[in-house]
């Protein structure tokens, strides 16, 4: 079965406070740079995979903003993935860095944003389909002064090392489109992705080009009480995608499953004037290929994270 090393990392939608995020509530720095370190544990259990039992992560992320005229942000993330039958466990290492500036325009009434996101994944995979990966993201973006519109084009290239039972090399090629409103005196916050996927070689992937759409919507609260959530987002995909660079999450699919839905519910309370917890949970489905047979079948993951954030 092809699939048997492939990896599907999902972290719902709590990384994106380390990242340039769409967001309408940003808080102001108190110096000429605003540090955070966020550590970090995940867990997913998988339903109807035969082979897949469960997985754990862990990692820690920073992010360095210089006033508003740009910052960077990293991270590392080693993941554990356990199989049904007591095969032996597959061990990935993920790394990405982020550097972004920012620019106001006289012409323009708001803000633009170049960013560049790299990624780099290694793993144990005997097959070789899901290792050696690295990834090229660049993205524009345009908030408007109001932070009541935003705009984003992305693009990513990833190369995945040569396969090593016969199915070559593979590039994927994906545009992202994204609109973001907010409302209610941007109290609340509604952001449409669009996910256009491209892969090179079908040999190595469920179909040669997919489509997905991704939801979401936030609520800011106004309440200080450390038991009220700062906010709270849902959101969910429709479509299929496959190969995908999520820039919220900063995650890369390295799979050659397609992901044909989800759900995620995520919120974040400030614990004090420096610290902040987030908590989220998931739910996807899968489709995947047993090469031995021609068969295909669905399966599930429900994953939880927990993120807490130090701010400096």
């Amino acid at each position: 079965m092809k699939n048997q090393y492939n990896l599907s990392p999902r972290l719902a939608a709590c990384l994106a406070m380390l990242v340039v995020n769409a967001s309408a509530a940003e808080e102001p720095a108190t110096g000429p740079w605003t540090l955070k370190l966020t550590p970090l544990v995940s867990y997913t259990g998988y339903g109807g995979s035969p082979l897949r039992s469960d997985m754990t992560s862990a990692g820690v992320y920073f992010d360095a903003q210089y006033l508003d005229r740009g910052g960077i942000a990293g991270g590392a993330t080693y993941t554990n993935l356990n199989f049904k039958g007591g095969g032996s466990a597959l061990n990935q290492a993920s790394e990405f860095f982020s550097g972004r500036l920012n620019f106001t325009p006289e012409f323009l009434a708001g803000r633009l944003t170049a960013r560049l996101d790299g990624h780099q994944i290694n793993n144990d995979d005997s097959t070789n389909e899901s290792d050696e990966v690295q990834v090229v993201a660049p993205q524009v973006s345009y908030l408007h002064e109001s932070k009541s519109f935003y705009a984003d084009l992305g693009y990513a290239i990833s190369f995945y090392g040569d396969s090593k039972i016969g199915n070559g090399s593979l590039t994927v090629q994906q545009w992202t489109p994204t609109l973001g409103f907010g409302f209610n005196q941007n109290y609340d916050w509604l952001q449409l992705r669009l996910y256009d996927v491209n892969v090179s070689n079908p040999l190595r992937a469920m179909r040669g080009h997919t489509d997905a759409v991704e939801i979401k919507f936030t609520h800011y609260f106004a309440s200080q009480s450390v038991w009220i959530p700062s906010w709270v987002t849902a959101g969910g995909l429709a479509g299929n995608r496959m190969y995908a660079v999520d820039s919220d999450t900063a995650l890369v699919y390295n799979l050659a499953d397609e992901q044909k839905g989800g759900s995620f519910l995520a919120a974040q309370w400030k614990l004090s004037s420096q610290y902040k917890a987030t908590l989220s949970s998931g739910y996807d489905i899968y489709e995947t290929r047993d090469y031995s047979s021609g068969n295909r079948y669905t399966y599930s993951g429900a994953n939880v994270f927990l993120g807490v954030t130090a701010q400096w």
